[in-house]
């Protein structure tokens, strides 16, 4: 039986970006959806964007690397600056969320194969070995990750956290990488998302891009970012669809 399934990813608590996106999968006649990971952290509605997802009763919902941030609230030890301001958004995360809410996010996996027709299809967030592993275009991931991906019976990855979409190979291996819905790292602050549709001989796939409320949500941002400093890097992405440019020491 075909089915149509919507990759999510790195939704990181914009909730209007997320609407958005639903919306267009529900315009799109998509069955059923997949979240390969990052969706709360560094956003100002994590609750509602869990709520959101968990409501779509996903086939899978994947652990992203900032997702596993919110289990280290009671344990990490800041030693810097910046590691003191990445806890604050951490707290201020942790503050927003039900208890129920983290229990769940903390009990995802970081990967789930699937077996789809003739195809075994690898759902993750960086690799199938670590959610901070970057999937790249081929000759940019590193070699010994490539070559445990070549080893996977897998035709097929679907992975997020680079924030940048597309399609390329890793040996034999296809990857699509959904992009995010947060915020995006392409030059293009549009949400992006996948779709899938899946026959019994065959998988193809587009990449979709939505048109929200940027400017309201970075309006929204702007407001925490003087309490929370590392907020005016999201604010950066959400206008320029880019990781804000690091200053030369």
């Amino acid at each position: 039986m075909p089915m149509r399934i919507a990759l999510l990813s790195d939704i990181h608590g914009n909730i209007s970006a997320l609407e958005s996106v639903l919306a267009d999968c529900a315009y799109n006649g998509v069955d059923s959806y997949v979240f390969l990971g990052d969706l709360v952290f560094f956003g100002l509605h994590p609750q509602e964007c869990f709520e959101a997802v968990v409501s779509l009763d996903p086939i899978a919902c994947i652990k992203g690397n900032t997702d596993a941030n919110l289990e280290e609230v009671d344990t990490f030890k800041p030693s810097s600056d910046f590691e003191r301001q990445v806890l604050d958004c951490i707290v201020d995360c942790d503050r927003r969320l039900s208890i129920e809410a983290k229990r769940a996010i903390a009990g995802w996996p970081i990967v789930h194969p699937i077996a789809a027709g003739v195809s075994d299809i690898i759902y993750c967030h960086g690799s199938p070995y670590s959610f901070t592993d970057k999937l790249l275009s081929e000759g940019n991931t590193e070699e010994k990750l490539a070559k445990l991906i070549t080893g996977e019976r897998a035709t097929l990855v679907c992975c997020g956290h680079t924030h940048m979409p597309g399609e390329f190979h890793i040996g034999q291996k296809r990857v699509v990488n959904a992009g995010s819905i947060g915020y995006s790292f392409d030059g293009d602050r549009r949400p992006s998302y996948a779709i899938l549709d899946i026959e019994e001989d065959q998988i193809s796939y587009i990449i979709r891009r939505v048109d929200y409320d940027w400017n309201g949500y970075r309006k929204e941002l702007s407001g925490i970012a003087t309490d929370l400093p590392l907020f005016s890097n999201i604010v950066y992405a959400v206008e320029h669809g880019r990781p804000k440019p690091r200053l030369e020491s």
